[in-house]
């Protein structure tokens, strides 16, 4: 296992524990081109760990070697950062739109935390933001909606500053998550600091998610939204300032032509 390429991994670690999929379903899955799935899939085929059918499709899945890459043991990560990029591959999974078209809809997850300038405040800044933007034919409004995430360790899951934390991006969000690491299948609705988070986040509308990592080096996150965000009204020029100094180049660029904005 060792030896398979990050990618590899990842799609490994996303196909399902029988049956097989096709290549369409898995570049929903791993929001890729053909290209690198191909090299992906045919690195498994090659080390005997998936087997492709010839046919439509390419239906390929796990043959009976195939090990399971979570790992038994309690992996918890060194920090916060350690957390972004896992995490903003979980998000670009379970948030994507279910109507999204890939080349013609937006849909961007921007890690902002790593980011934060030494003269911002502890609470200016979320750690991930994602923005969609939509267009329907014989519609003129556009549907454009973000999500913040403020992400913390297990050393931190239950510090009620985190929750106040995520209150103060609600600014930049129509939805805003507080995201918590702590291990699957772990109890914790009893521990009373989590309630007092549970409390504050029921009061402002923020969502919460549990979140945890699966692999020993700490490339792959799995979580569970325990509590649906409420919808709420960003602040439009906030939003704008954020999105022109944190966004690359590139997704700003998008964003104004599908908007028309300039």
């Amino acid at each position: 296992m060792a030896s398979l390429s990050d990618d590899a991994k990842f799609l490994l670690d996303n196909l399902p524990m029988s049956g097989r999929i096709t290549n369409q379903t898995a570049m929903n899955l791993t929001v890729w081109d053909f290209e690198r799935l191909r090299r992906a899939k045919f690195e498994l085929r090659d080390a005997g760990l998936v087997e492709i059918i010839a046919s439509f499709g390419g239906p390929f899945g796990r043959t009976a070697a195939t090990p399971i890459l979570e790992s038994p043991d309690i992996v918890l990560a060194a920090n916060e950062n350690e957390l972004y990029e896992p995490f903003k591959n979980w998000i670009l999974k379970e948030f994507r739109p279910t109507d999204h078209i890939q080349g013609r809809d937006l849909f961007e997850v921007i890690v902002s935390g790593n980011m934060r300038p030494k003269e911002a405040q502890r609470w200016e800044i979320p750690d991930l933001i994602a923005v969609s933007l939509k267009k329907y034919r014989f519609i003129p409004q556009l549907v454009f909606k973000t999500t913040s995430f403020e992400v913390k360790t297990k050393g931190s899951a239950f510090d009620p500053l985190g929750i106040f934390e995520a209150i103060s991006h609600s600014k930049f969000g129509n939805e805003t998550y507080y995201c918590f690491e702590w291990p699957k299948d772990t109890d914790f609705i009893d521990n009373e600091k989590y309630q007092r988070v549970q409390q504050e986040a029921k009061m402002h509308g923020i969502g919460l998610i549990q979140v945890w990592v699966t692999d020993i080096e700490k490339k792959f996150v799995s979580g569970k939204v325990i509590l649906e965000a409420s919808q709420t009204e960003y602040d439009p020029s906030m939003l704008s300032a954020f999105i022109g100094r944190y966004f690359p180049d590139e997704i700003k660029n998008r964003l104004m032509q599908l908007t028309q904005s300039w």
